[in-house]
Formats: structure tokens, sequence, C-alpha cells
């Protein structure tokens, strides 16, 4: 989403990052859905990331106006899949990012944030509604970094009841990026019934591999895998680095992930719908 943002002139180096296009640019968010519809994807997540009531609140919304513009991410990919070329299926996701994105530091790479529980479920619980009211058909609890924040998330889903899948960001091949076991958290996923597939994203592609070949083993439910670029974030600028060459990593490094695994696979932040035409060319041709 940022990267295409960005192409068509916004600047998002905000607070807010991707969710200020909600409000001042929403047109740009439809076009972008419909660029990765159109280059074969299956799946459109929101622009809800970094889309939270506390969020909208922080820059001078109302508790309603931020609602709405949280509904208006799902509006407008359900209006990009109307509208759409290809006859692929497509689903619509609703992105829901960690604390550590709300405070916009980088943090949801480390994890590095104290935060109570009941703080934690307050945060999340009105976007995970309006989401789910609004009419996505799964939820993305994405780029997680920490178990505790998770047990909270899906605790609110618990009630619920609606299916979501799960993507956690990394410090190694072990570890989520604040320490915590990669199997404690394959054994909290494995037992959630509201978790229809699990796995890592924005990650770097090197990592995906040995992760996916990890969990691969114990796995019963489908592995998801969306890195990033290669690119490095600077939390200080809020920039990305430049990227390794993306060619490989979205063609013969997917179908590895795809052996080992991976049933869901994708780019995150710096990839673009070039990425995923490869991507979709990439499995057609493997069928």
């Amino acid at each position: 989403m940022s990267r295409l943002l960005e192409e068509q002139g916004l600047e998002i180096n905000h607070r807010l990052w991707t969710a200020l296009a909600l409000v001042e640019q929403p047109e740009a968010i439809y076009q972008v859905h419909k660029q990765y519809f159109d280059a074969g994807a299956n799946v459109a997540i929101t622009a809800s990331y970094q889309a939270t009531v506390k969020s909208f609140e922080d820059v001078g919304y109302s508790e309603k106006q931020a609602i709405a513009y949280i509904e208006r991410s799902v509006t407008l990919a359900k209006k990009a899949k109307q509208d759409s070329k290809g006859g692929q299926a497509k689903w619509i996701a609703g992105s829901i990012g960690p604390y550590g994105a709300y405070l916009s530091d980088g943090s949801e790479y480390t994890g590095a944030y104290q935060i109570s529980d009941y703080e934690l479920k307050d945060f999340h619980e009105e976007r995970i509604k309006a989401l789910i009211a609004s009419g996505v058909d799964v939820l993305a609890i994405e780029t997680i970094p920490r178990l505790d924040e998770l047990r909270v998330i899906l605790n609110i889903i618990a009630v619920i009841n609606f299916p979501v899948w799960v993507s956690i960001s990394l410090k190694d091949t072990a570890h989520l990026a604040n320490g915590d076991s990669l199997a404690d958290f394959q054994q909290l996923v494995e037992q959630d019934q509201n978790v229809i597939a699990y796995g890592i994203n924005c990650v770097s592609p090197q990592l995906v591999a040995p992760v996916i070949e990890n969990l691969s083993v114990a796995a019963t439910k489908p592995l998801v895998a969306y890195p990033n670029s290669g690119a490095i974030f600077d939390a200080v600028t809020k920039t990305w680095s430049e990227e390794i060459s993306v060619e490989q990593v979205f063609s013969t490094d997917a179908r590895c992930w795809h052996q080992k695994g991976a049933k869901l696979i994708g780019g995150c932040c710096c990839s673009t719908e070039h990425d995923i035409a490869r991507l979709a060319r990439t499995f057609d041709q493997a069928k």
C-alpha cells in the first residue's frame, strides 16, 4: 500500500502513515487495491494497519470520525474488488496492526513498549469490531511482535468468533521481535479455533524459508509468508533503505516457500503490484 500511494504523489510520512490517505485521498487507496487485484492478487489487505480510534483522536478527529475512516478502508477495498479485472478468487482482509505501529517509532519490529492487557484491549477492540461490521472476509492480525499482545487480540476475537490469520515480526528464526519463542507462538495459534492460518510478514526474505520449514513440522493449518522487499526500516526518518533485487524473491524463492509449506504468499513493505504479478505468473506456471 505505502509504495503505491507514494508513487501517486502522496506524502505519508505521518503518524497515521497509509491511514492518512483514508482522510485526504481515499481514491488513491482504491486505485492501489485495484492495481493489486488487476495484477492477480487474491487478497486485498485494508489500509487500516495504523488506523485506530486512538490514532485518529491523537490528531484531532472524533471517535465517530475515526470509526468512519476505518469503515472506509473496507468500502474502498470492496469497490476495487468489484471493479477489478481477472477471474481469480478475491477476498478482503481487514488489517489489524500492533500497538507498536500506533507509536510510529518502529517498535512493531522490536516489541519494546510497556502497556497493560487492559490498555491493549481498549486499543484494539473498536477497530476489530468496525472492520468486521463493514464486511471483511477475514482479519489479518499482522506484524505482531509479542505474544501478550496477540493473546489479548485473540481473546477479543474469541467473543466475536471470526476467522483470522496471524503473522508476526521476527528477531531471528526462532523468536518473535521481542524475544518470545516461535514455538510458543505456534502452540498458541494452533490451539485457537478462530485462527485459520498463521506465519510471518514484513521480515527479510532470507528469513522466510527457514522459519516456514521450522513451522511446517508441527503445522496443521496453512502457513503465511509475506516478507518485505529486503529493505531496512529507519524509525527516525521513517524511510526504507534500498531493497535487494526482488525478481528472484517473488518467483524462485516463493516456490521454495510454497514447497516448504507456505500457502498464502505475498509482499509487505516496499513490494509493488509488479511483484504480485510475478507471483501470480509463477504459480500459474506451476499448475
